[in-house]
């Protein structure tokens, strides 16, 4: 019993920790036909991941999920608990950006949350319409110095916080670290470059995508990186994921193909076989 408190207690750190670490960039280019979310996860180069597969089983939807990975086994065993983000079989993906800590709105009419939504979205949404019907019965107290970046096959999107829900008001869109209700604006190269490069395009594919990655992209010697990057085909549910800034090559990862192999795990460096594992 004291052992699973313990856990219980590092994976709260855990993801306030991520939360409040991770230095991100979040688009969805949608032109009508395609749509493509494009995310690149900054933070300090030494960080590792996992990937993670959970097929449909009784009610609820297949779905991937990507965590850090921890020195403590253990810890790993449980670091489902707390994704970096996910996408589901029917399209529906998310992601986090940090942002400096405002305080969560609690609503006496609704059921206090401490847990992460994640996973239940993924597992239970099809749509962000549905996401968010889901995610409204909730006060998300610890979504404070984050947003929750969700997109579906159809383009819909929302960005969601503690204290509010915002909704799609353009084809295409664009999220970094700063508070965005109530349409606040700061200056952040990342997402102005997003946010020039998307108007400007009339029809999207891959390589606008993985262009534009690279643009939005952050290299040593900073202290924060894009450890990884993911262009996501949301109708395909296909990822090309990009490890540690190589946007020369990448692996491709079928959502359709991975569930079938029932419930696993895989390292994201085991993909690129130029890395140590």
């Amino acid at each position: 019993m004291k052992l699973k408190i313990f856990l219980c207690f590092l994976m709260m750190m855990c993801f306030t920790n991520m939360l409040n670490s991770s230095a991100c960039t979040i688009f969805m280019a949608n032109d009508g036909k395609h749509v493509w979310v494009g995310n690149n996860e900054d933070e300090v180069p030494s960080l590792t991941y996992r990937l993670w597969y959970y097929p449909t089983i009784d009610q609820h939807y297949g779905y991937m999920i990507w965590t850090e990975l921890s020195a403590d086994e253990k810890l790993n065993k449980i670091m489902y608990k707390n994704p970096q983000g996910g996408m589901n079989e029917y399209g529906v993906f998310m992601d986090y950006t940090a942002i400096d800590d405002i305080p969560a709105t609690k609503d006496p009419l609704k059921q206090d949350r401490i847990e992460e939504v994640v996973t239940d979205v993924l597992r239970r949404c099809k749509t962000v319409e549905e996401a968010i019907t889901y995610i409204s019965q909730f006060n998300l107290l610890r979504l404070t110095g984050a947003q929750l970046f969700m997109g579906d096959a159809g383009g819909d999107y929302a960005i969601v916080h503690g204290s509010y829900i915002i909704r799609r008001t353009t084809s295409w869109f664009a999220l970094t670290n700063y508070a965005i209700n109530n349409n606040h604006y700061e200056p952040c190269w990342r997402r102005d470059t997003a946010t020039k490069y998307l108007s400007e395009e009339r029809s999207y594919h891959l390589k606008d995508v993985v262009t534009l990655l690279e643009k939005t992209t952050q290299k040593k010697p900073n202290d924060i990186i894009s450890n990884y990057s993911m262009a996501a085909d949301l109708p395909s549910r296909t990822i090309h994921l990009y490890y540690k800034g190589d946007f020369s090559r990448s692996a491709v990862i079928s959502l359709h193909k991975e569930l079938k192999s029932g419930m696993h795990q895989r390292d994201m460096v085991s993909y690129f076989s130029q890395y140590p594992r």
